[in-house]
């Protein structure tokens, strides 16, 4: 991430990262949200670095929305590499599909792969399409998504009793809004590939659940069928005990919001 060169003033990432004493960053304009859990961590003294003493991804997300000033930001975490001239291959996006308010990319991994299946033709997104979308994917205009109120569930995400799907209800909220997500099918980030793949233990399978029934409702159960049919052969689990953990994390998510 080191460079002499500041990048686009209009351009700005949002980056998460915790218990981080040293960053050299110089690429890109930056607002980054560094939590600190274990307080013998020095805190970075830096513009535009934010220091705070908790944790939880989606917190981090929610301050750095608080912090930023670019027109059009992207989200990252501290483990991705950017490509070259992503400033300028963003913002022509932005600038070539003005009715797109949020925009998604492609990640590939350090040997030119790509990240995961993506399709190879650029498209509006739905709800279906965006469960898909990863949170290092994500760009989108700051003026857009502050005066429609959006942000991300602090029930979700990385440190929480949820620990997935935040990037899923951010998306899908924003489409209840009227907003307009496109998908661009553009690398803009590096990420190795998880080589265990997803592992669908009982607390991942509740966290779906969990998710489905706070973007949908009580509608959530015809989804939660059609999830355990396809994702149940995933797990260790038999069909009726996948289908069970997920109605337990519906019950987890009512007795916790209530």
């Amino acid at each position: 991430m080191k460079n002499t060169k500041r990048g686009t003033p209009n351009f700005e990432i949002l980056m998460s990262t915790t218990n981080n004493s040293r960053l050299e960053i110089d690429q890109y304009d930056y607002t980054i949200i560094n939590q600190i859990l274990d307080k013998r961590i020095q805190k970075i003294d830096a513009k535009n670095v934010w220091t705070y003493y908790q944790k939880g991804v989606t917190k981090s997300k929610n301050k750095a929305l608080k912090h930023a000033n670019g027109e059009i930001c992207l989200l990252s975490d501290d483990d991705v590499i950017f490509k070259p001239n992503i400033d300028k291959k963003i913002l022509k996006a932005f600038k070539n599909n003005p009715k797109a308010d949020i925009i998604t990319f492609q990640i590939e991994t350090p040997e030119g792969e790509p990240f995961k299946n993506y399709d190879k033709e650029k498209h509006w997104h739905d709800i279906k399409s965006v469960m898909k979308v990863s949170m290092v994917e994500i760009a989108f205009r700051r003026k857009v998504i502050i005066d429609n109120e959006l942000g991300f569930d602090e029930s979700f995400g990385l440190g929480t009793n949820f620990p997935t799907g935040s990037e899923f209800i951010f998306l899908t909220d924003a489409l209840k809004k009227g907003l307009n997500i496109l998908y661009i099918p553009e690398v803009i980030v590096v990420h190795p590939k998880e080589s265990s793949g997803q592992v669908w233990d009982a607390k991942l399978i509740q966290t779906r659940g969990a998710m489905l029934y706070r973007v949908f409702g009580w509608k959530a159960v015809g989804w939660v069928a059609i999830f355990t049919l396809k994702q149940h052969s995933l797990s260790n689990f038999s069909m009726i005990t996948f289908f069970y953990h997920m109605l337990i994390g519906i019950k987890n998510y009512i007795n916790k919001t209530e």
